[in-house]
């Protein structure tokens, strides 16, 4: 299996050079594209990955399948894959490229755990409150849990904040353990 930092840099190293061409929209359309193609097309995966076709069967496919789709400078990045034996990297494309892309555009996304729904100036006082906490901005996914009885659990990146009530429950009773064993 292939470290997925791998194709963070192999993208990253995409998308700055369509920054350079003034193409960066297309090769986050490619992307897209690719990326589509790779989860919905099992058999298309299974060849990249197969060891005894040939690097041209390989470029000849995907000049074929995306040749007239995308931007040549992905066409180049898809054969540079081939060359250097990464065909790897396409499986992780769809995961690896939005993270890349938002990362780029100062985008962070944020998870959020509450009881209740997060709708209006609720949702967007918090967007603001994190945009100030992470200097970014925050994309955020709701997702409703009534587990955690109340307050807010929230991700962001590899950070969580557990704010509910029943961490704080957890906590109490962990320290009135420690209360009385003592």
């Amino acid at each position: 299996m292939l470290d997925k930092s791998v194709a963070v840099t192999f993208v990253n190293a995409l998308l700055e050079t369509a920054v350079d061409k003034g193409i960066l929209d297309q090769v986050e359309n490619d992307l897209g594209l690719v990326s589509a193609a790779i989860v919905e097309y099992e058999d298309l995966k299974k060849m990249f990955m197969h060891p005894s076709i040939t690097h041209k069967e390989k470029k000849d496919t995907i000049k074929t399948v995306f040749g007239e789709s995308v931007s040549g400078l992905m066409l180049n990045f898809l054969y540079l894959l081939v060359d250097r034996r990464r065909e790897q990297i396409l499986e992780l494309i769809p995961d690896v490229y939005g993270q890349v892309v938002d990362e780029k555009k100062g985008v962070i996304r944020a998870k959020v755990q509450s009881t209740i729904p997060i709708v209006g100036e609720r949702l967007e006082s918090l967007k603001d409150s994190l945009k100030k906490l992470t200097g970014k901005i925050v994309e955020v996914e709701v997702v409703e849990n009534p587990q955690i009885l109340g307050g807010l659990i929230v991700e962001v990146g590899n950070k969580m904040i557990d704010g509910s009530v029943v961490n704080r429950l957890r906590n109490l009773r962990s320290k009135l353990m420690e209360i009385r064993a003592s």
